[in-house]
Order: structure tokens, then sequence, then C-alpha cells
């Protein structure tokens, strides 16, 4: 009988490994996927311990604004997230929303703006404690008594029980996550999804004079002092078709259970790139649209 193990196998093809490439903020360039998982691994807790600091001054603050970094376009950001939630309930009709996730909430931001105006219900799963509670406040006393808050880290992630919710939504998250814990959370979020449900990513994508077929990642050491990593539109969806769930006594290659996601629908917006992720034995088509 195969043992389950918490370790992580990122089985990497030939093509794939060529496909992924960038630079980080210290001028180091990386030539292939397997270079960058490599050093990813090395420096994991190093990483998110500096994240972790960082988060709990909320980007330098403490008000709600200031845990919104980088937000000045937000109310546009909500309508083009509502506009593809839409498109996506569109293509299902008589779908209905009664649970959504919102993981990597912060103060609640898309929970507020997008989530509860189509849900009934919203858990709120947020790592760090004290934006976890302050999110009660900003989303007020009516729509919190319609959320659940749960406070887990992402990069450790339990797999959700099944039937939790008919959608997941990950927003300008994952660029915290080292490629290996991508997976790893997106298969531990999609196990709660109910029959039909489905995951919205949303991501920042390279843009203006940067390179589109090139991260970009920063690290502590950099300027910005924590880790963070753009990555392309071919980039996520190799992460989106390697969540996986491995148990093993032997090799990687003999024992490898593949879940899977695949996109259904995406929209490469200018300077992010949304996504609606089914479980692959729950799909039925696959369409892209640029905007």
């Amino acid at each position: 009988m195969c043992r389950k193990l918490t370790v992580l196998y990122v089985v990497v093809s030939c093509s794939e490994r060529l496909m992924i490439k960038g630079i980080d903020d210290v001028g180091r360039f990386y030539t292939c996927h397997e270079e960058l998982l490599r050093v990813q691994n090395e420096n994991r807790e190093k990483w998110y311990e500096a994240n972790r600091e960082w988060w709990v001054t909320g980007y330098g603050g403490t008000t709600d604004s200031e845990a919104m970094v980088g937000d000045d376009d937000g109310e546009e950001d909500c309508i083009e997230s509502l506009r593809f939630l839409d498109r996506m309930l569109e293509k299902h009709p008589g779908k209905t929303l009664e649970t959504a996730i919102d993981a990597g909430a912060g103060v609640g931001r898309v929970t507020r703006a997008v989530l509860l105006r189509r849900c009934k219900r919203v858990m709120l799963i947020e790592g760090d404690s004290q934006w976890s509670k302050q999110s009660k406040m900003y989303l007020g006393k009516k729509r919190a008594m319609r959320c659940e808050f749960k406070c887990a880290r992402l990069d450790d992630l339990s797999p959700l029980p099944s039937n939790s919710a008919d959608l997941v939504w990950i927003q300008w998250t994952l660029q915290y996550l080292t490629d290996q814990d991508v997976i790893k959370c997106l298969e531990s979020l999609s196990k709660g999804l109910r029959r039909h449900g489905f995951l919205i990513v949303k991501e920042n994508r390279p843009y203006g004079h940067a390179r589109n077929d090139r991260f970009q990642m920063d690290t502590p050491d950099g300027e910005n002092g924590r880790y963070d990593i753009t990555r392309t539109d071919v980039h996520h969806r190799i992460l989106f078709e390697k969540a996986l769930e491995v148990s093993l006594d032997t090799p990687p290659a003999d024992c490898i259970v593949q879940a899977g996601l695949t996109v259904e629908d995406s929209e490469l917006g200018m300077e992010t790139c949304s996504y609606c992720l089914r479980p692959k034995d729950n799909s039925k088509s696959v369409s892209t649209r640029s905007s």
C-alpha cells in the first residue's frame, strides 16, 4: 500500500523546463524551471519568515487601505472581477453560489465588493490574525454575519472538507507562494469544491517594459524586502496542470496520482490574468479571451 507523504514532487518535462525562465531583483537569471524550483526550495523558510514580518506591519501600515497596497484602481478591479464571474455563471445556467471561499482574503476587499454580491455566504481564509480580525470590522456587522473567518496560512493549508464551497476565489495571493506551494494550495482548495464548483485565480502578470515570457521575482535581499513572483501566463498554466497529490513508498514516478486543474476560461488584461479552473474530471471546455 502506498504511504502518503507531505513532500510534493514537481515532475518537469523536457519541454516545460525550458518554457519557464525569468530574473530576480538581485540580477540572477533563471534558465529553466528546475533552477527556480531549487532556489525556491532552498530559501523557502527564510523567504516566508521575511514575508510574515512584512505582513505583520501591513506593508508598513495598519489601516484598511494599507492592507490593500497597490489597489489604487480597486473599484475598477472589482467591476472587472464581477464581469468575469458573471460570464462564468452565464456559461452554466441554473448554477447558484451558496458558499464561496476567499483564499488569502486580507482585510476582505474581494469578499465585500465581489463575493457577497453573488454568494449567500463566504469563508475568508487569511494567514495573518490581525488582518483576519480587522476584516470583521471592515465588512461591517451585517456582512460579517454572512461570513466565516478562518485563520490559516495558504503555504500550509490542510485539504478542505469536501462539498465546502461552490466557488473558491484566489487573488493576488499565489505570487507570495513558491511554485510547489502553489500546487499544494490549489489541490487543498479544490478538494473542497462541490460538484460543478470552480476556482477563480486572479494574479498579476508581466506588463509594460517587462518581457511577457519571463517571470519577475522579488526576494528579501532586494529593495522591496520580500518574496514575490510575477508569473507569465504559461507559467501559471503549467502549475495548474501539475496540481497533484503524491502518495508513495518508492520514487515519485512509481506512484503519482494526477489530480490537475484545467483552465475552462481565462482573461488576460493589461496587468492581470484571470482564470476559471475546474478539476479535470469536472471540465467540459477550454477557451481564452484577451482584453
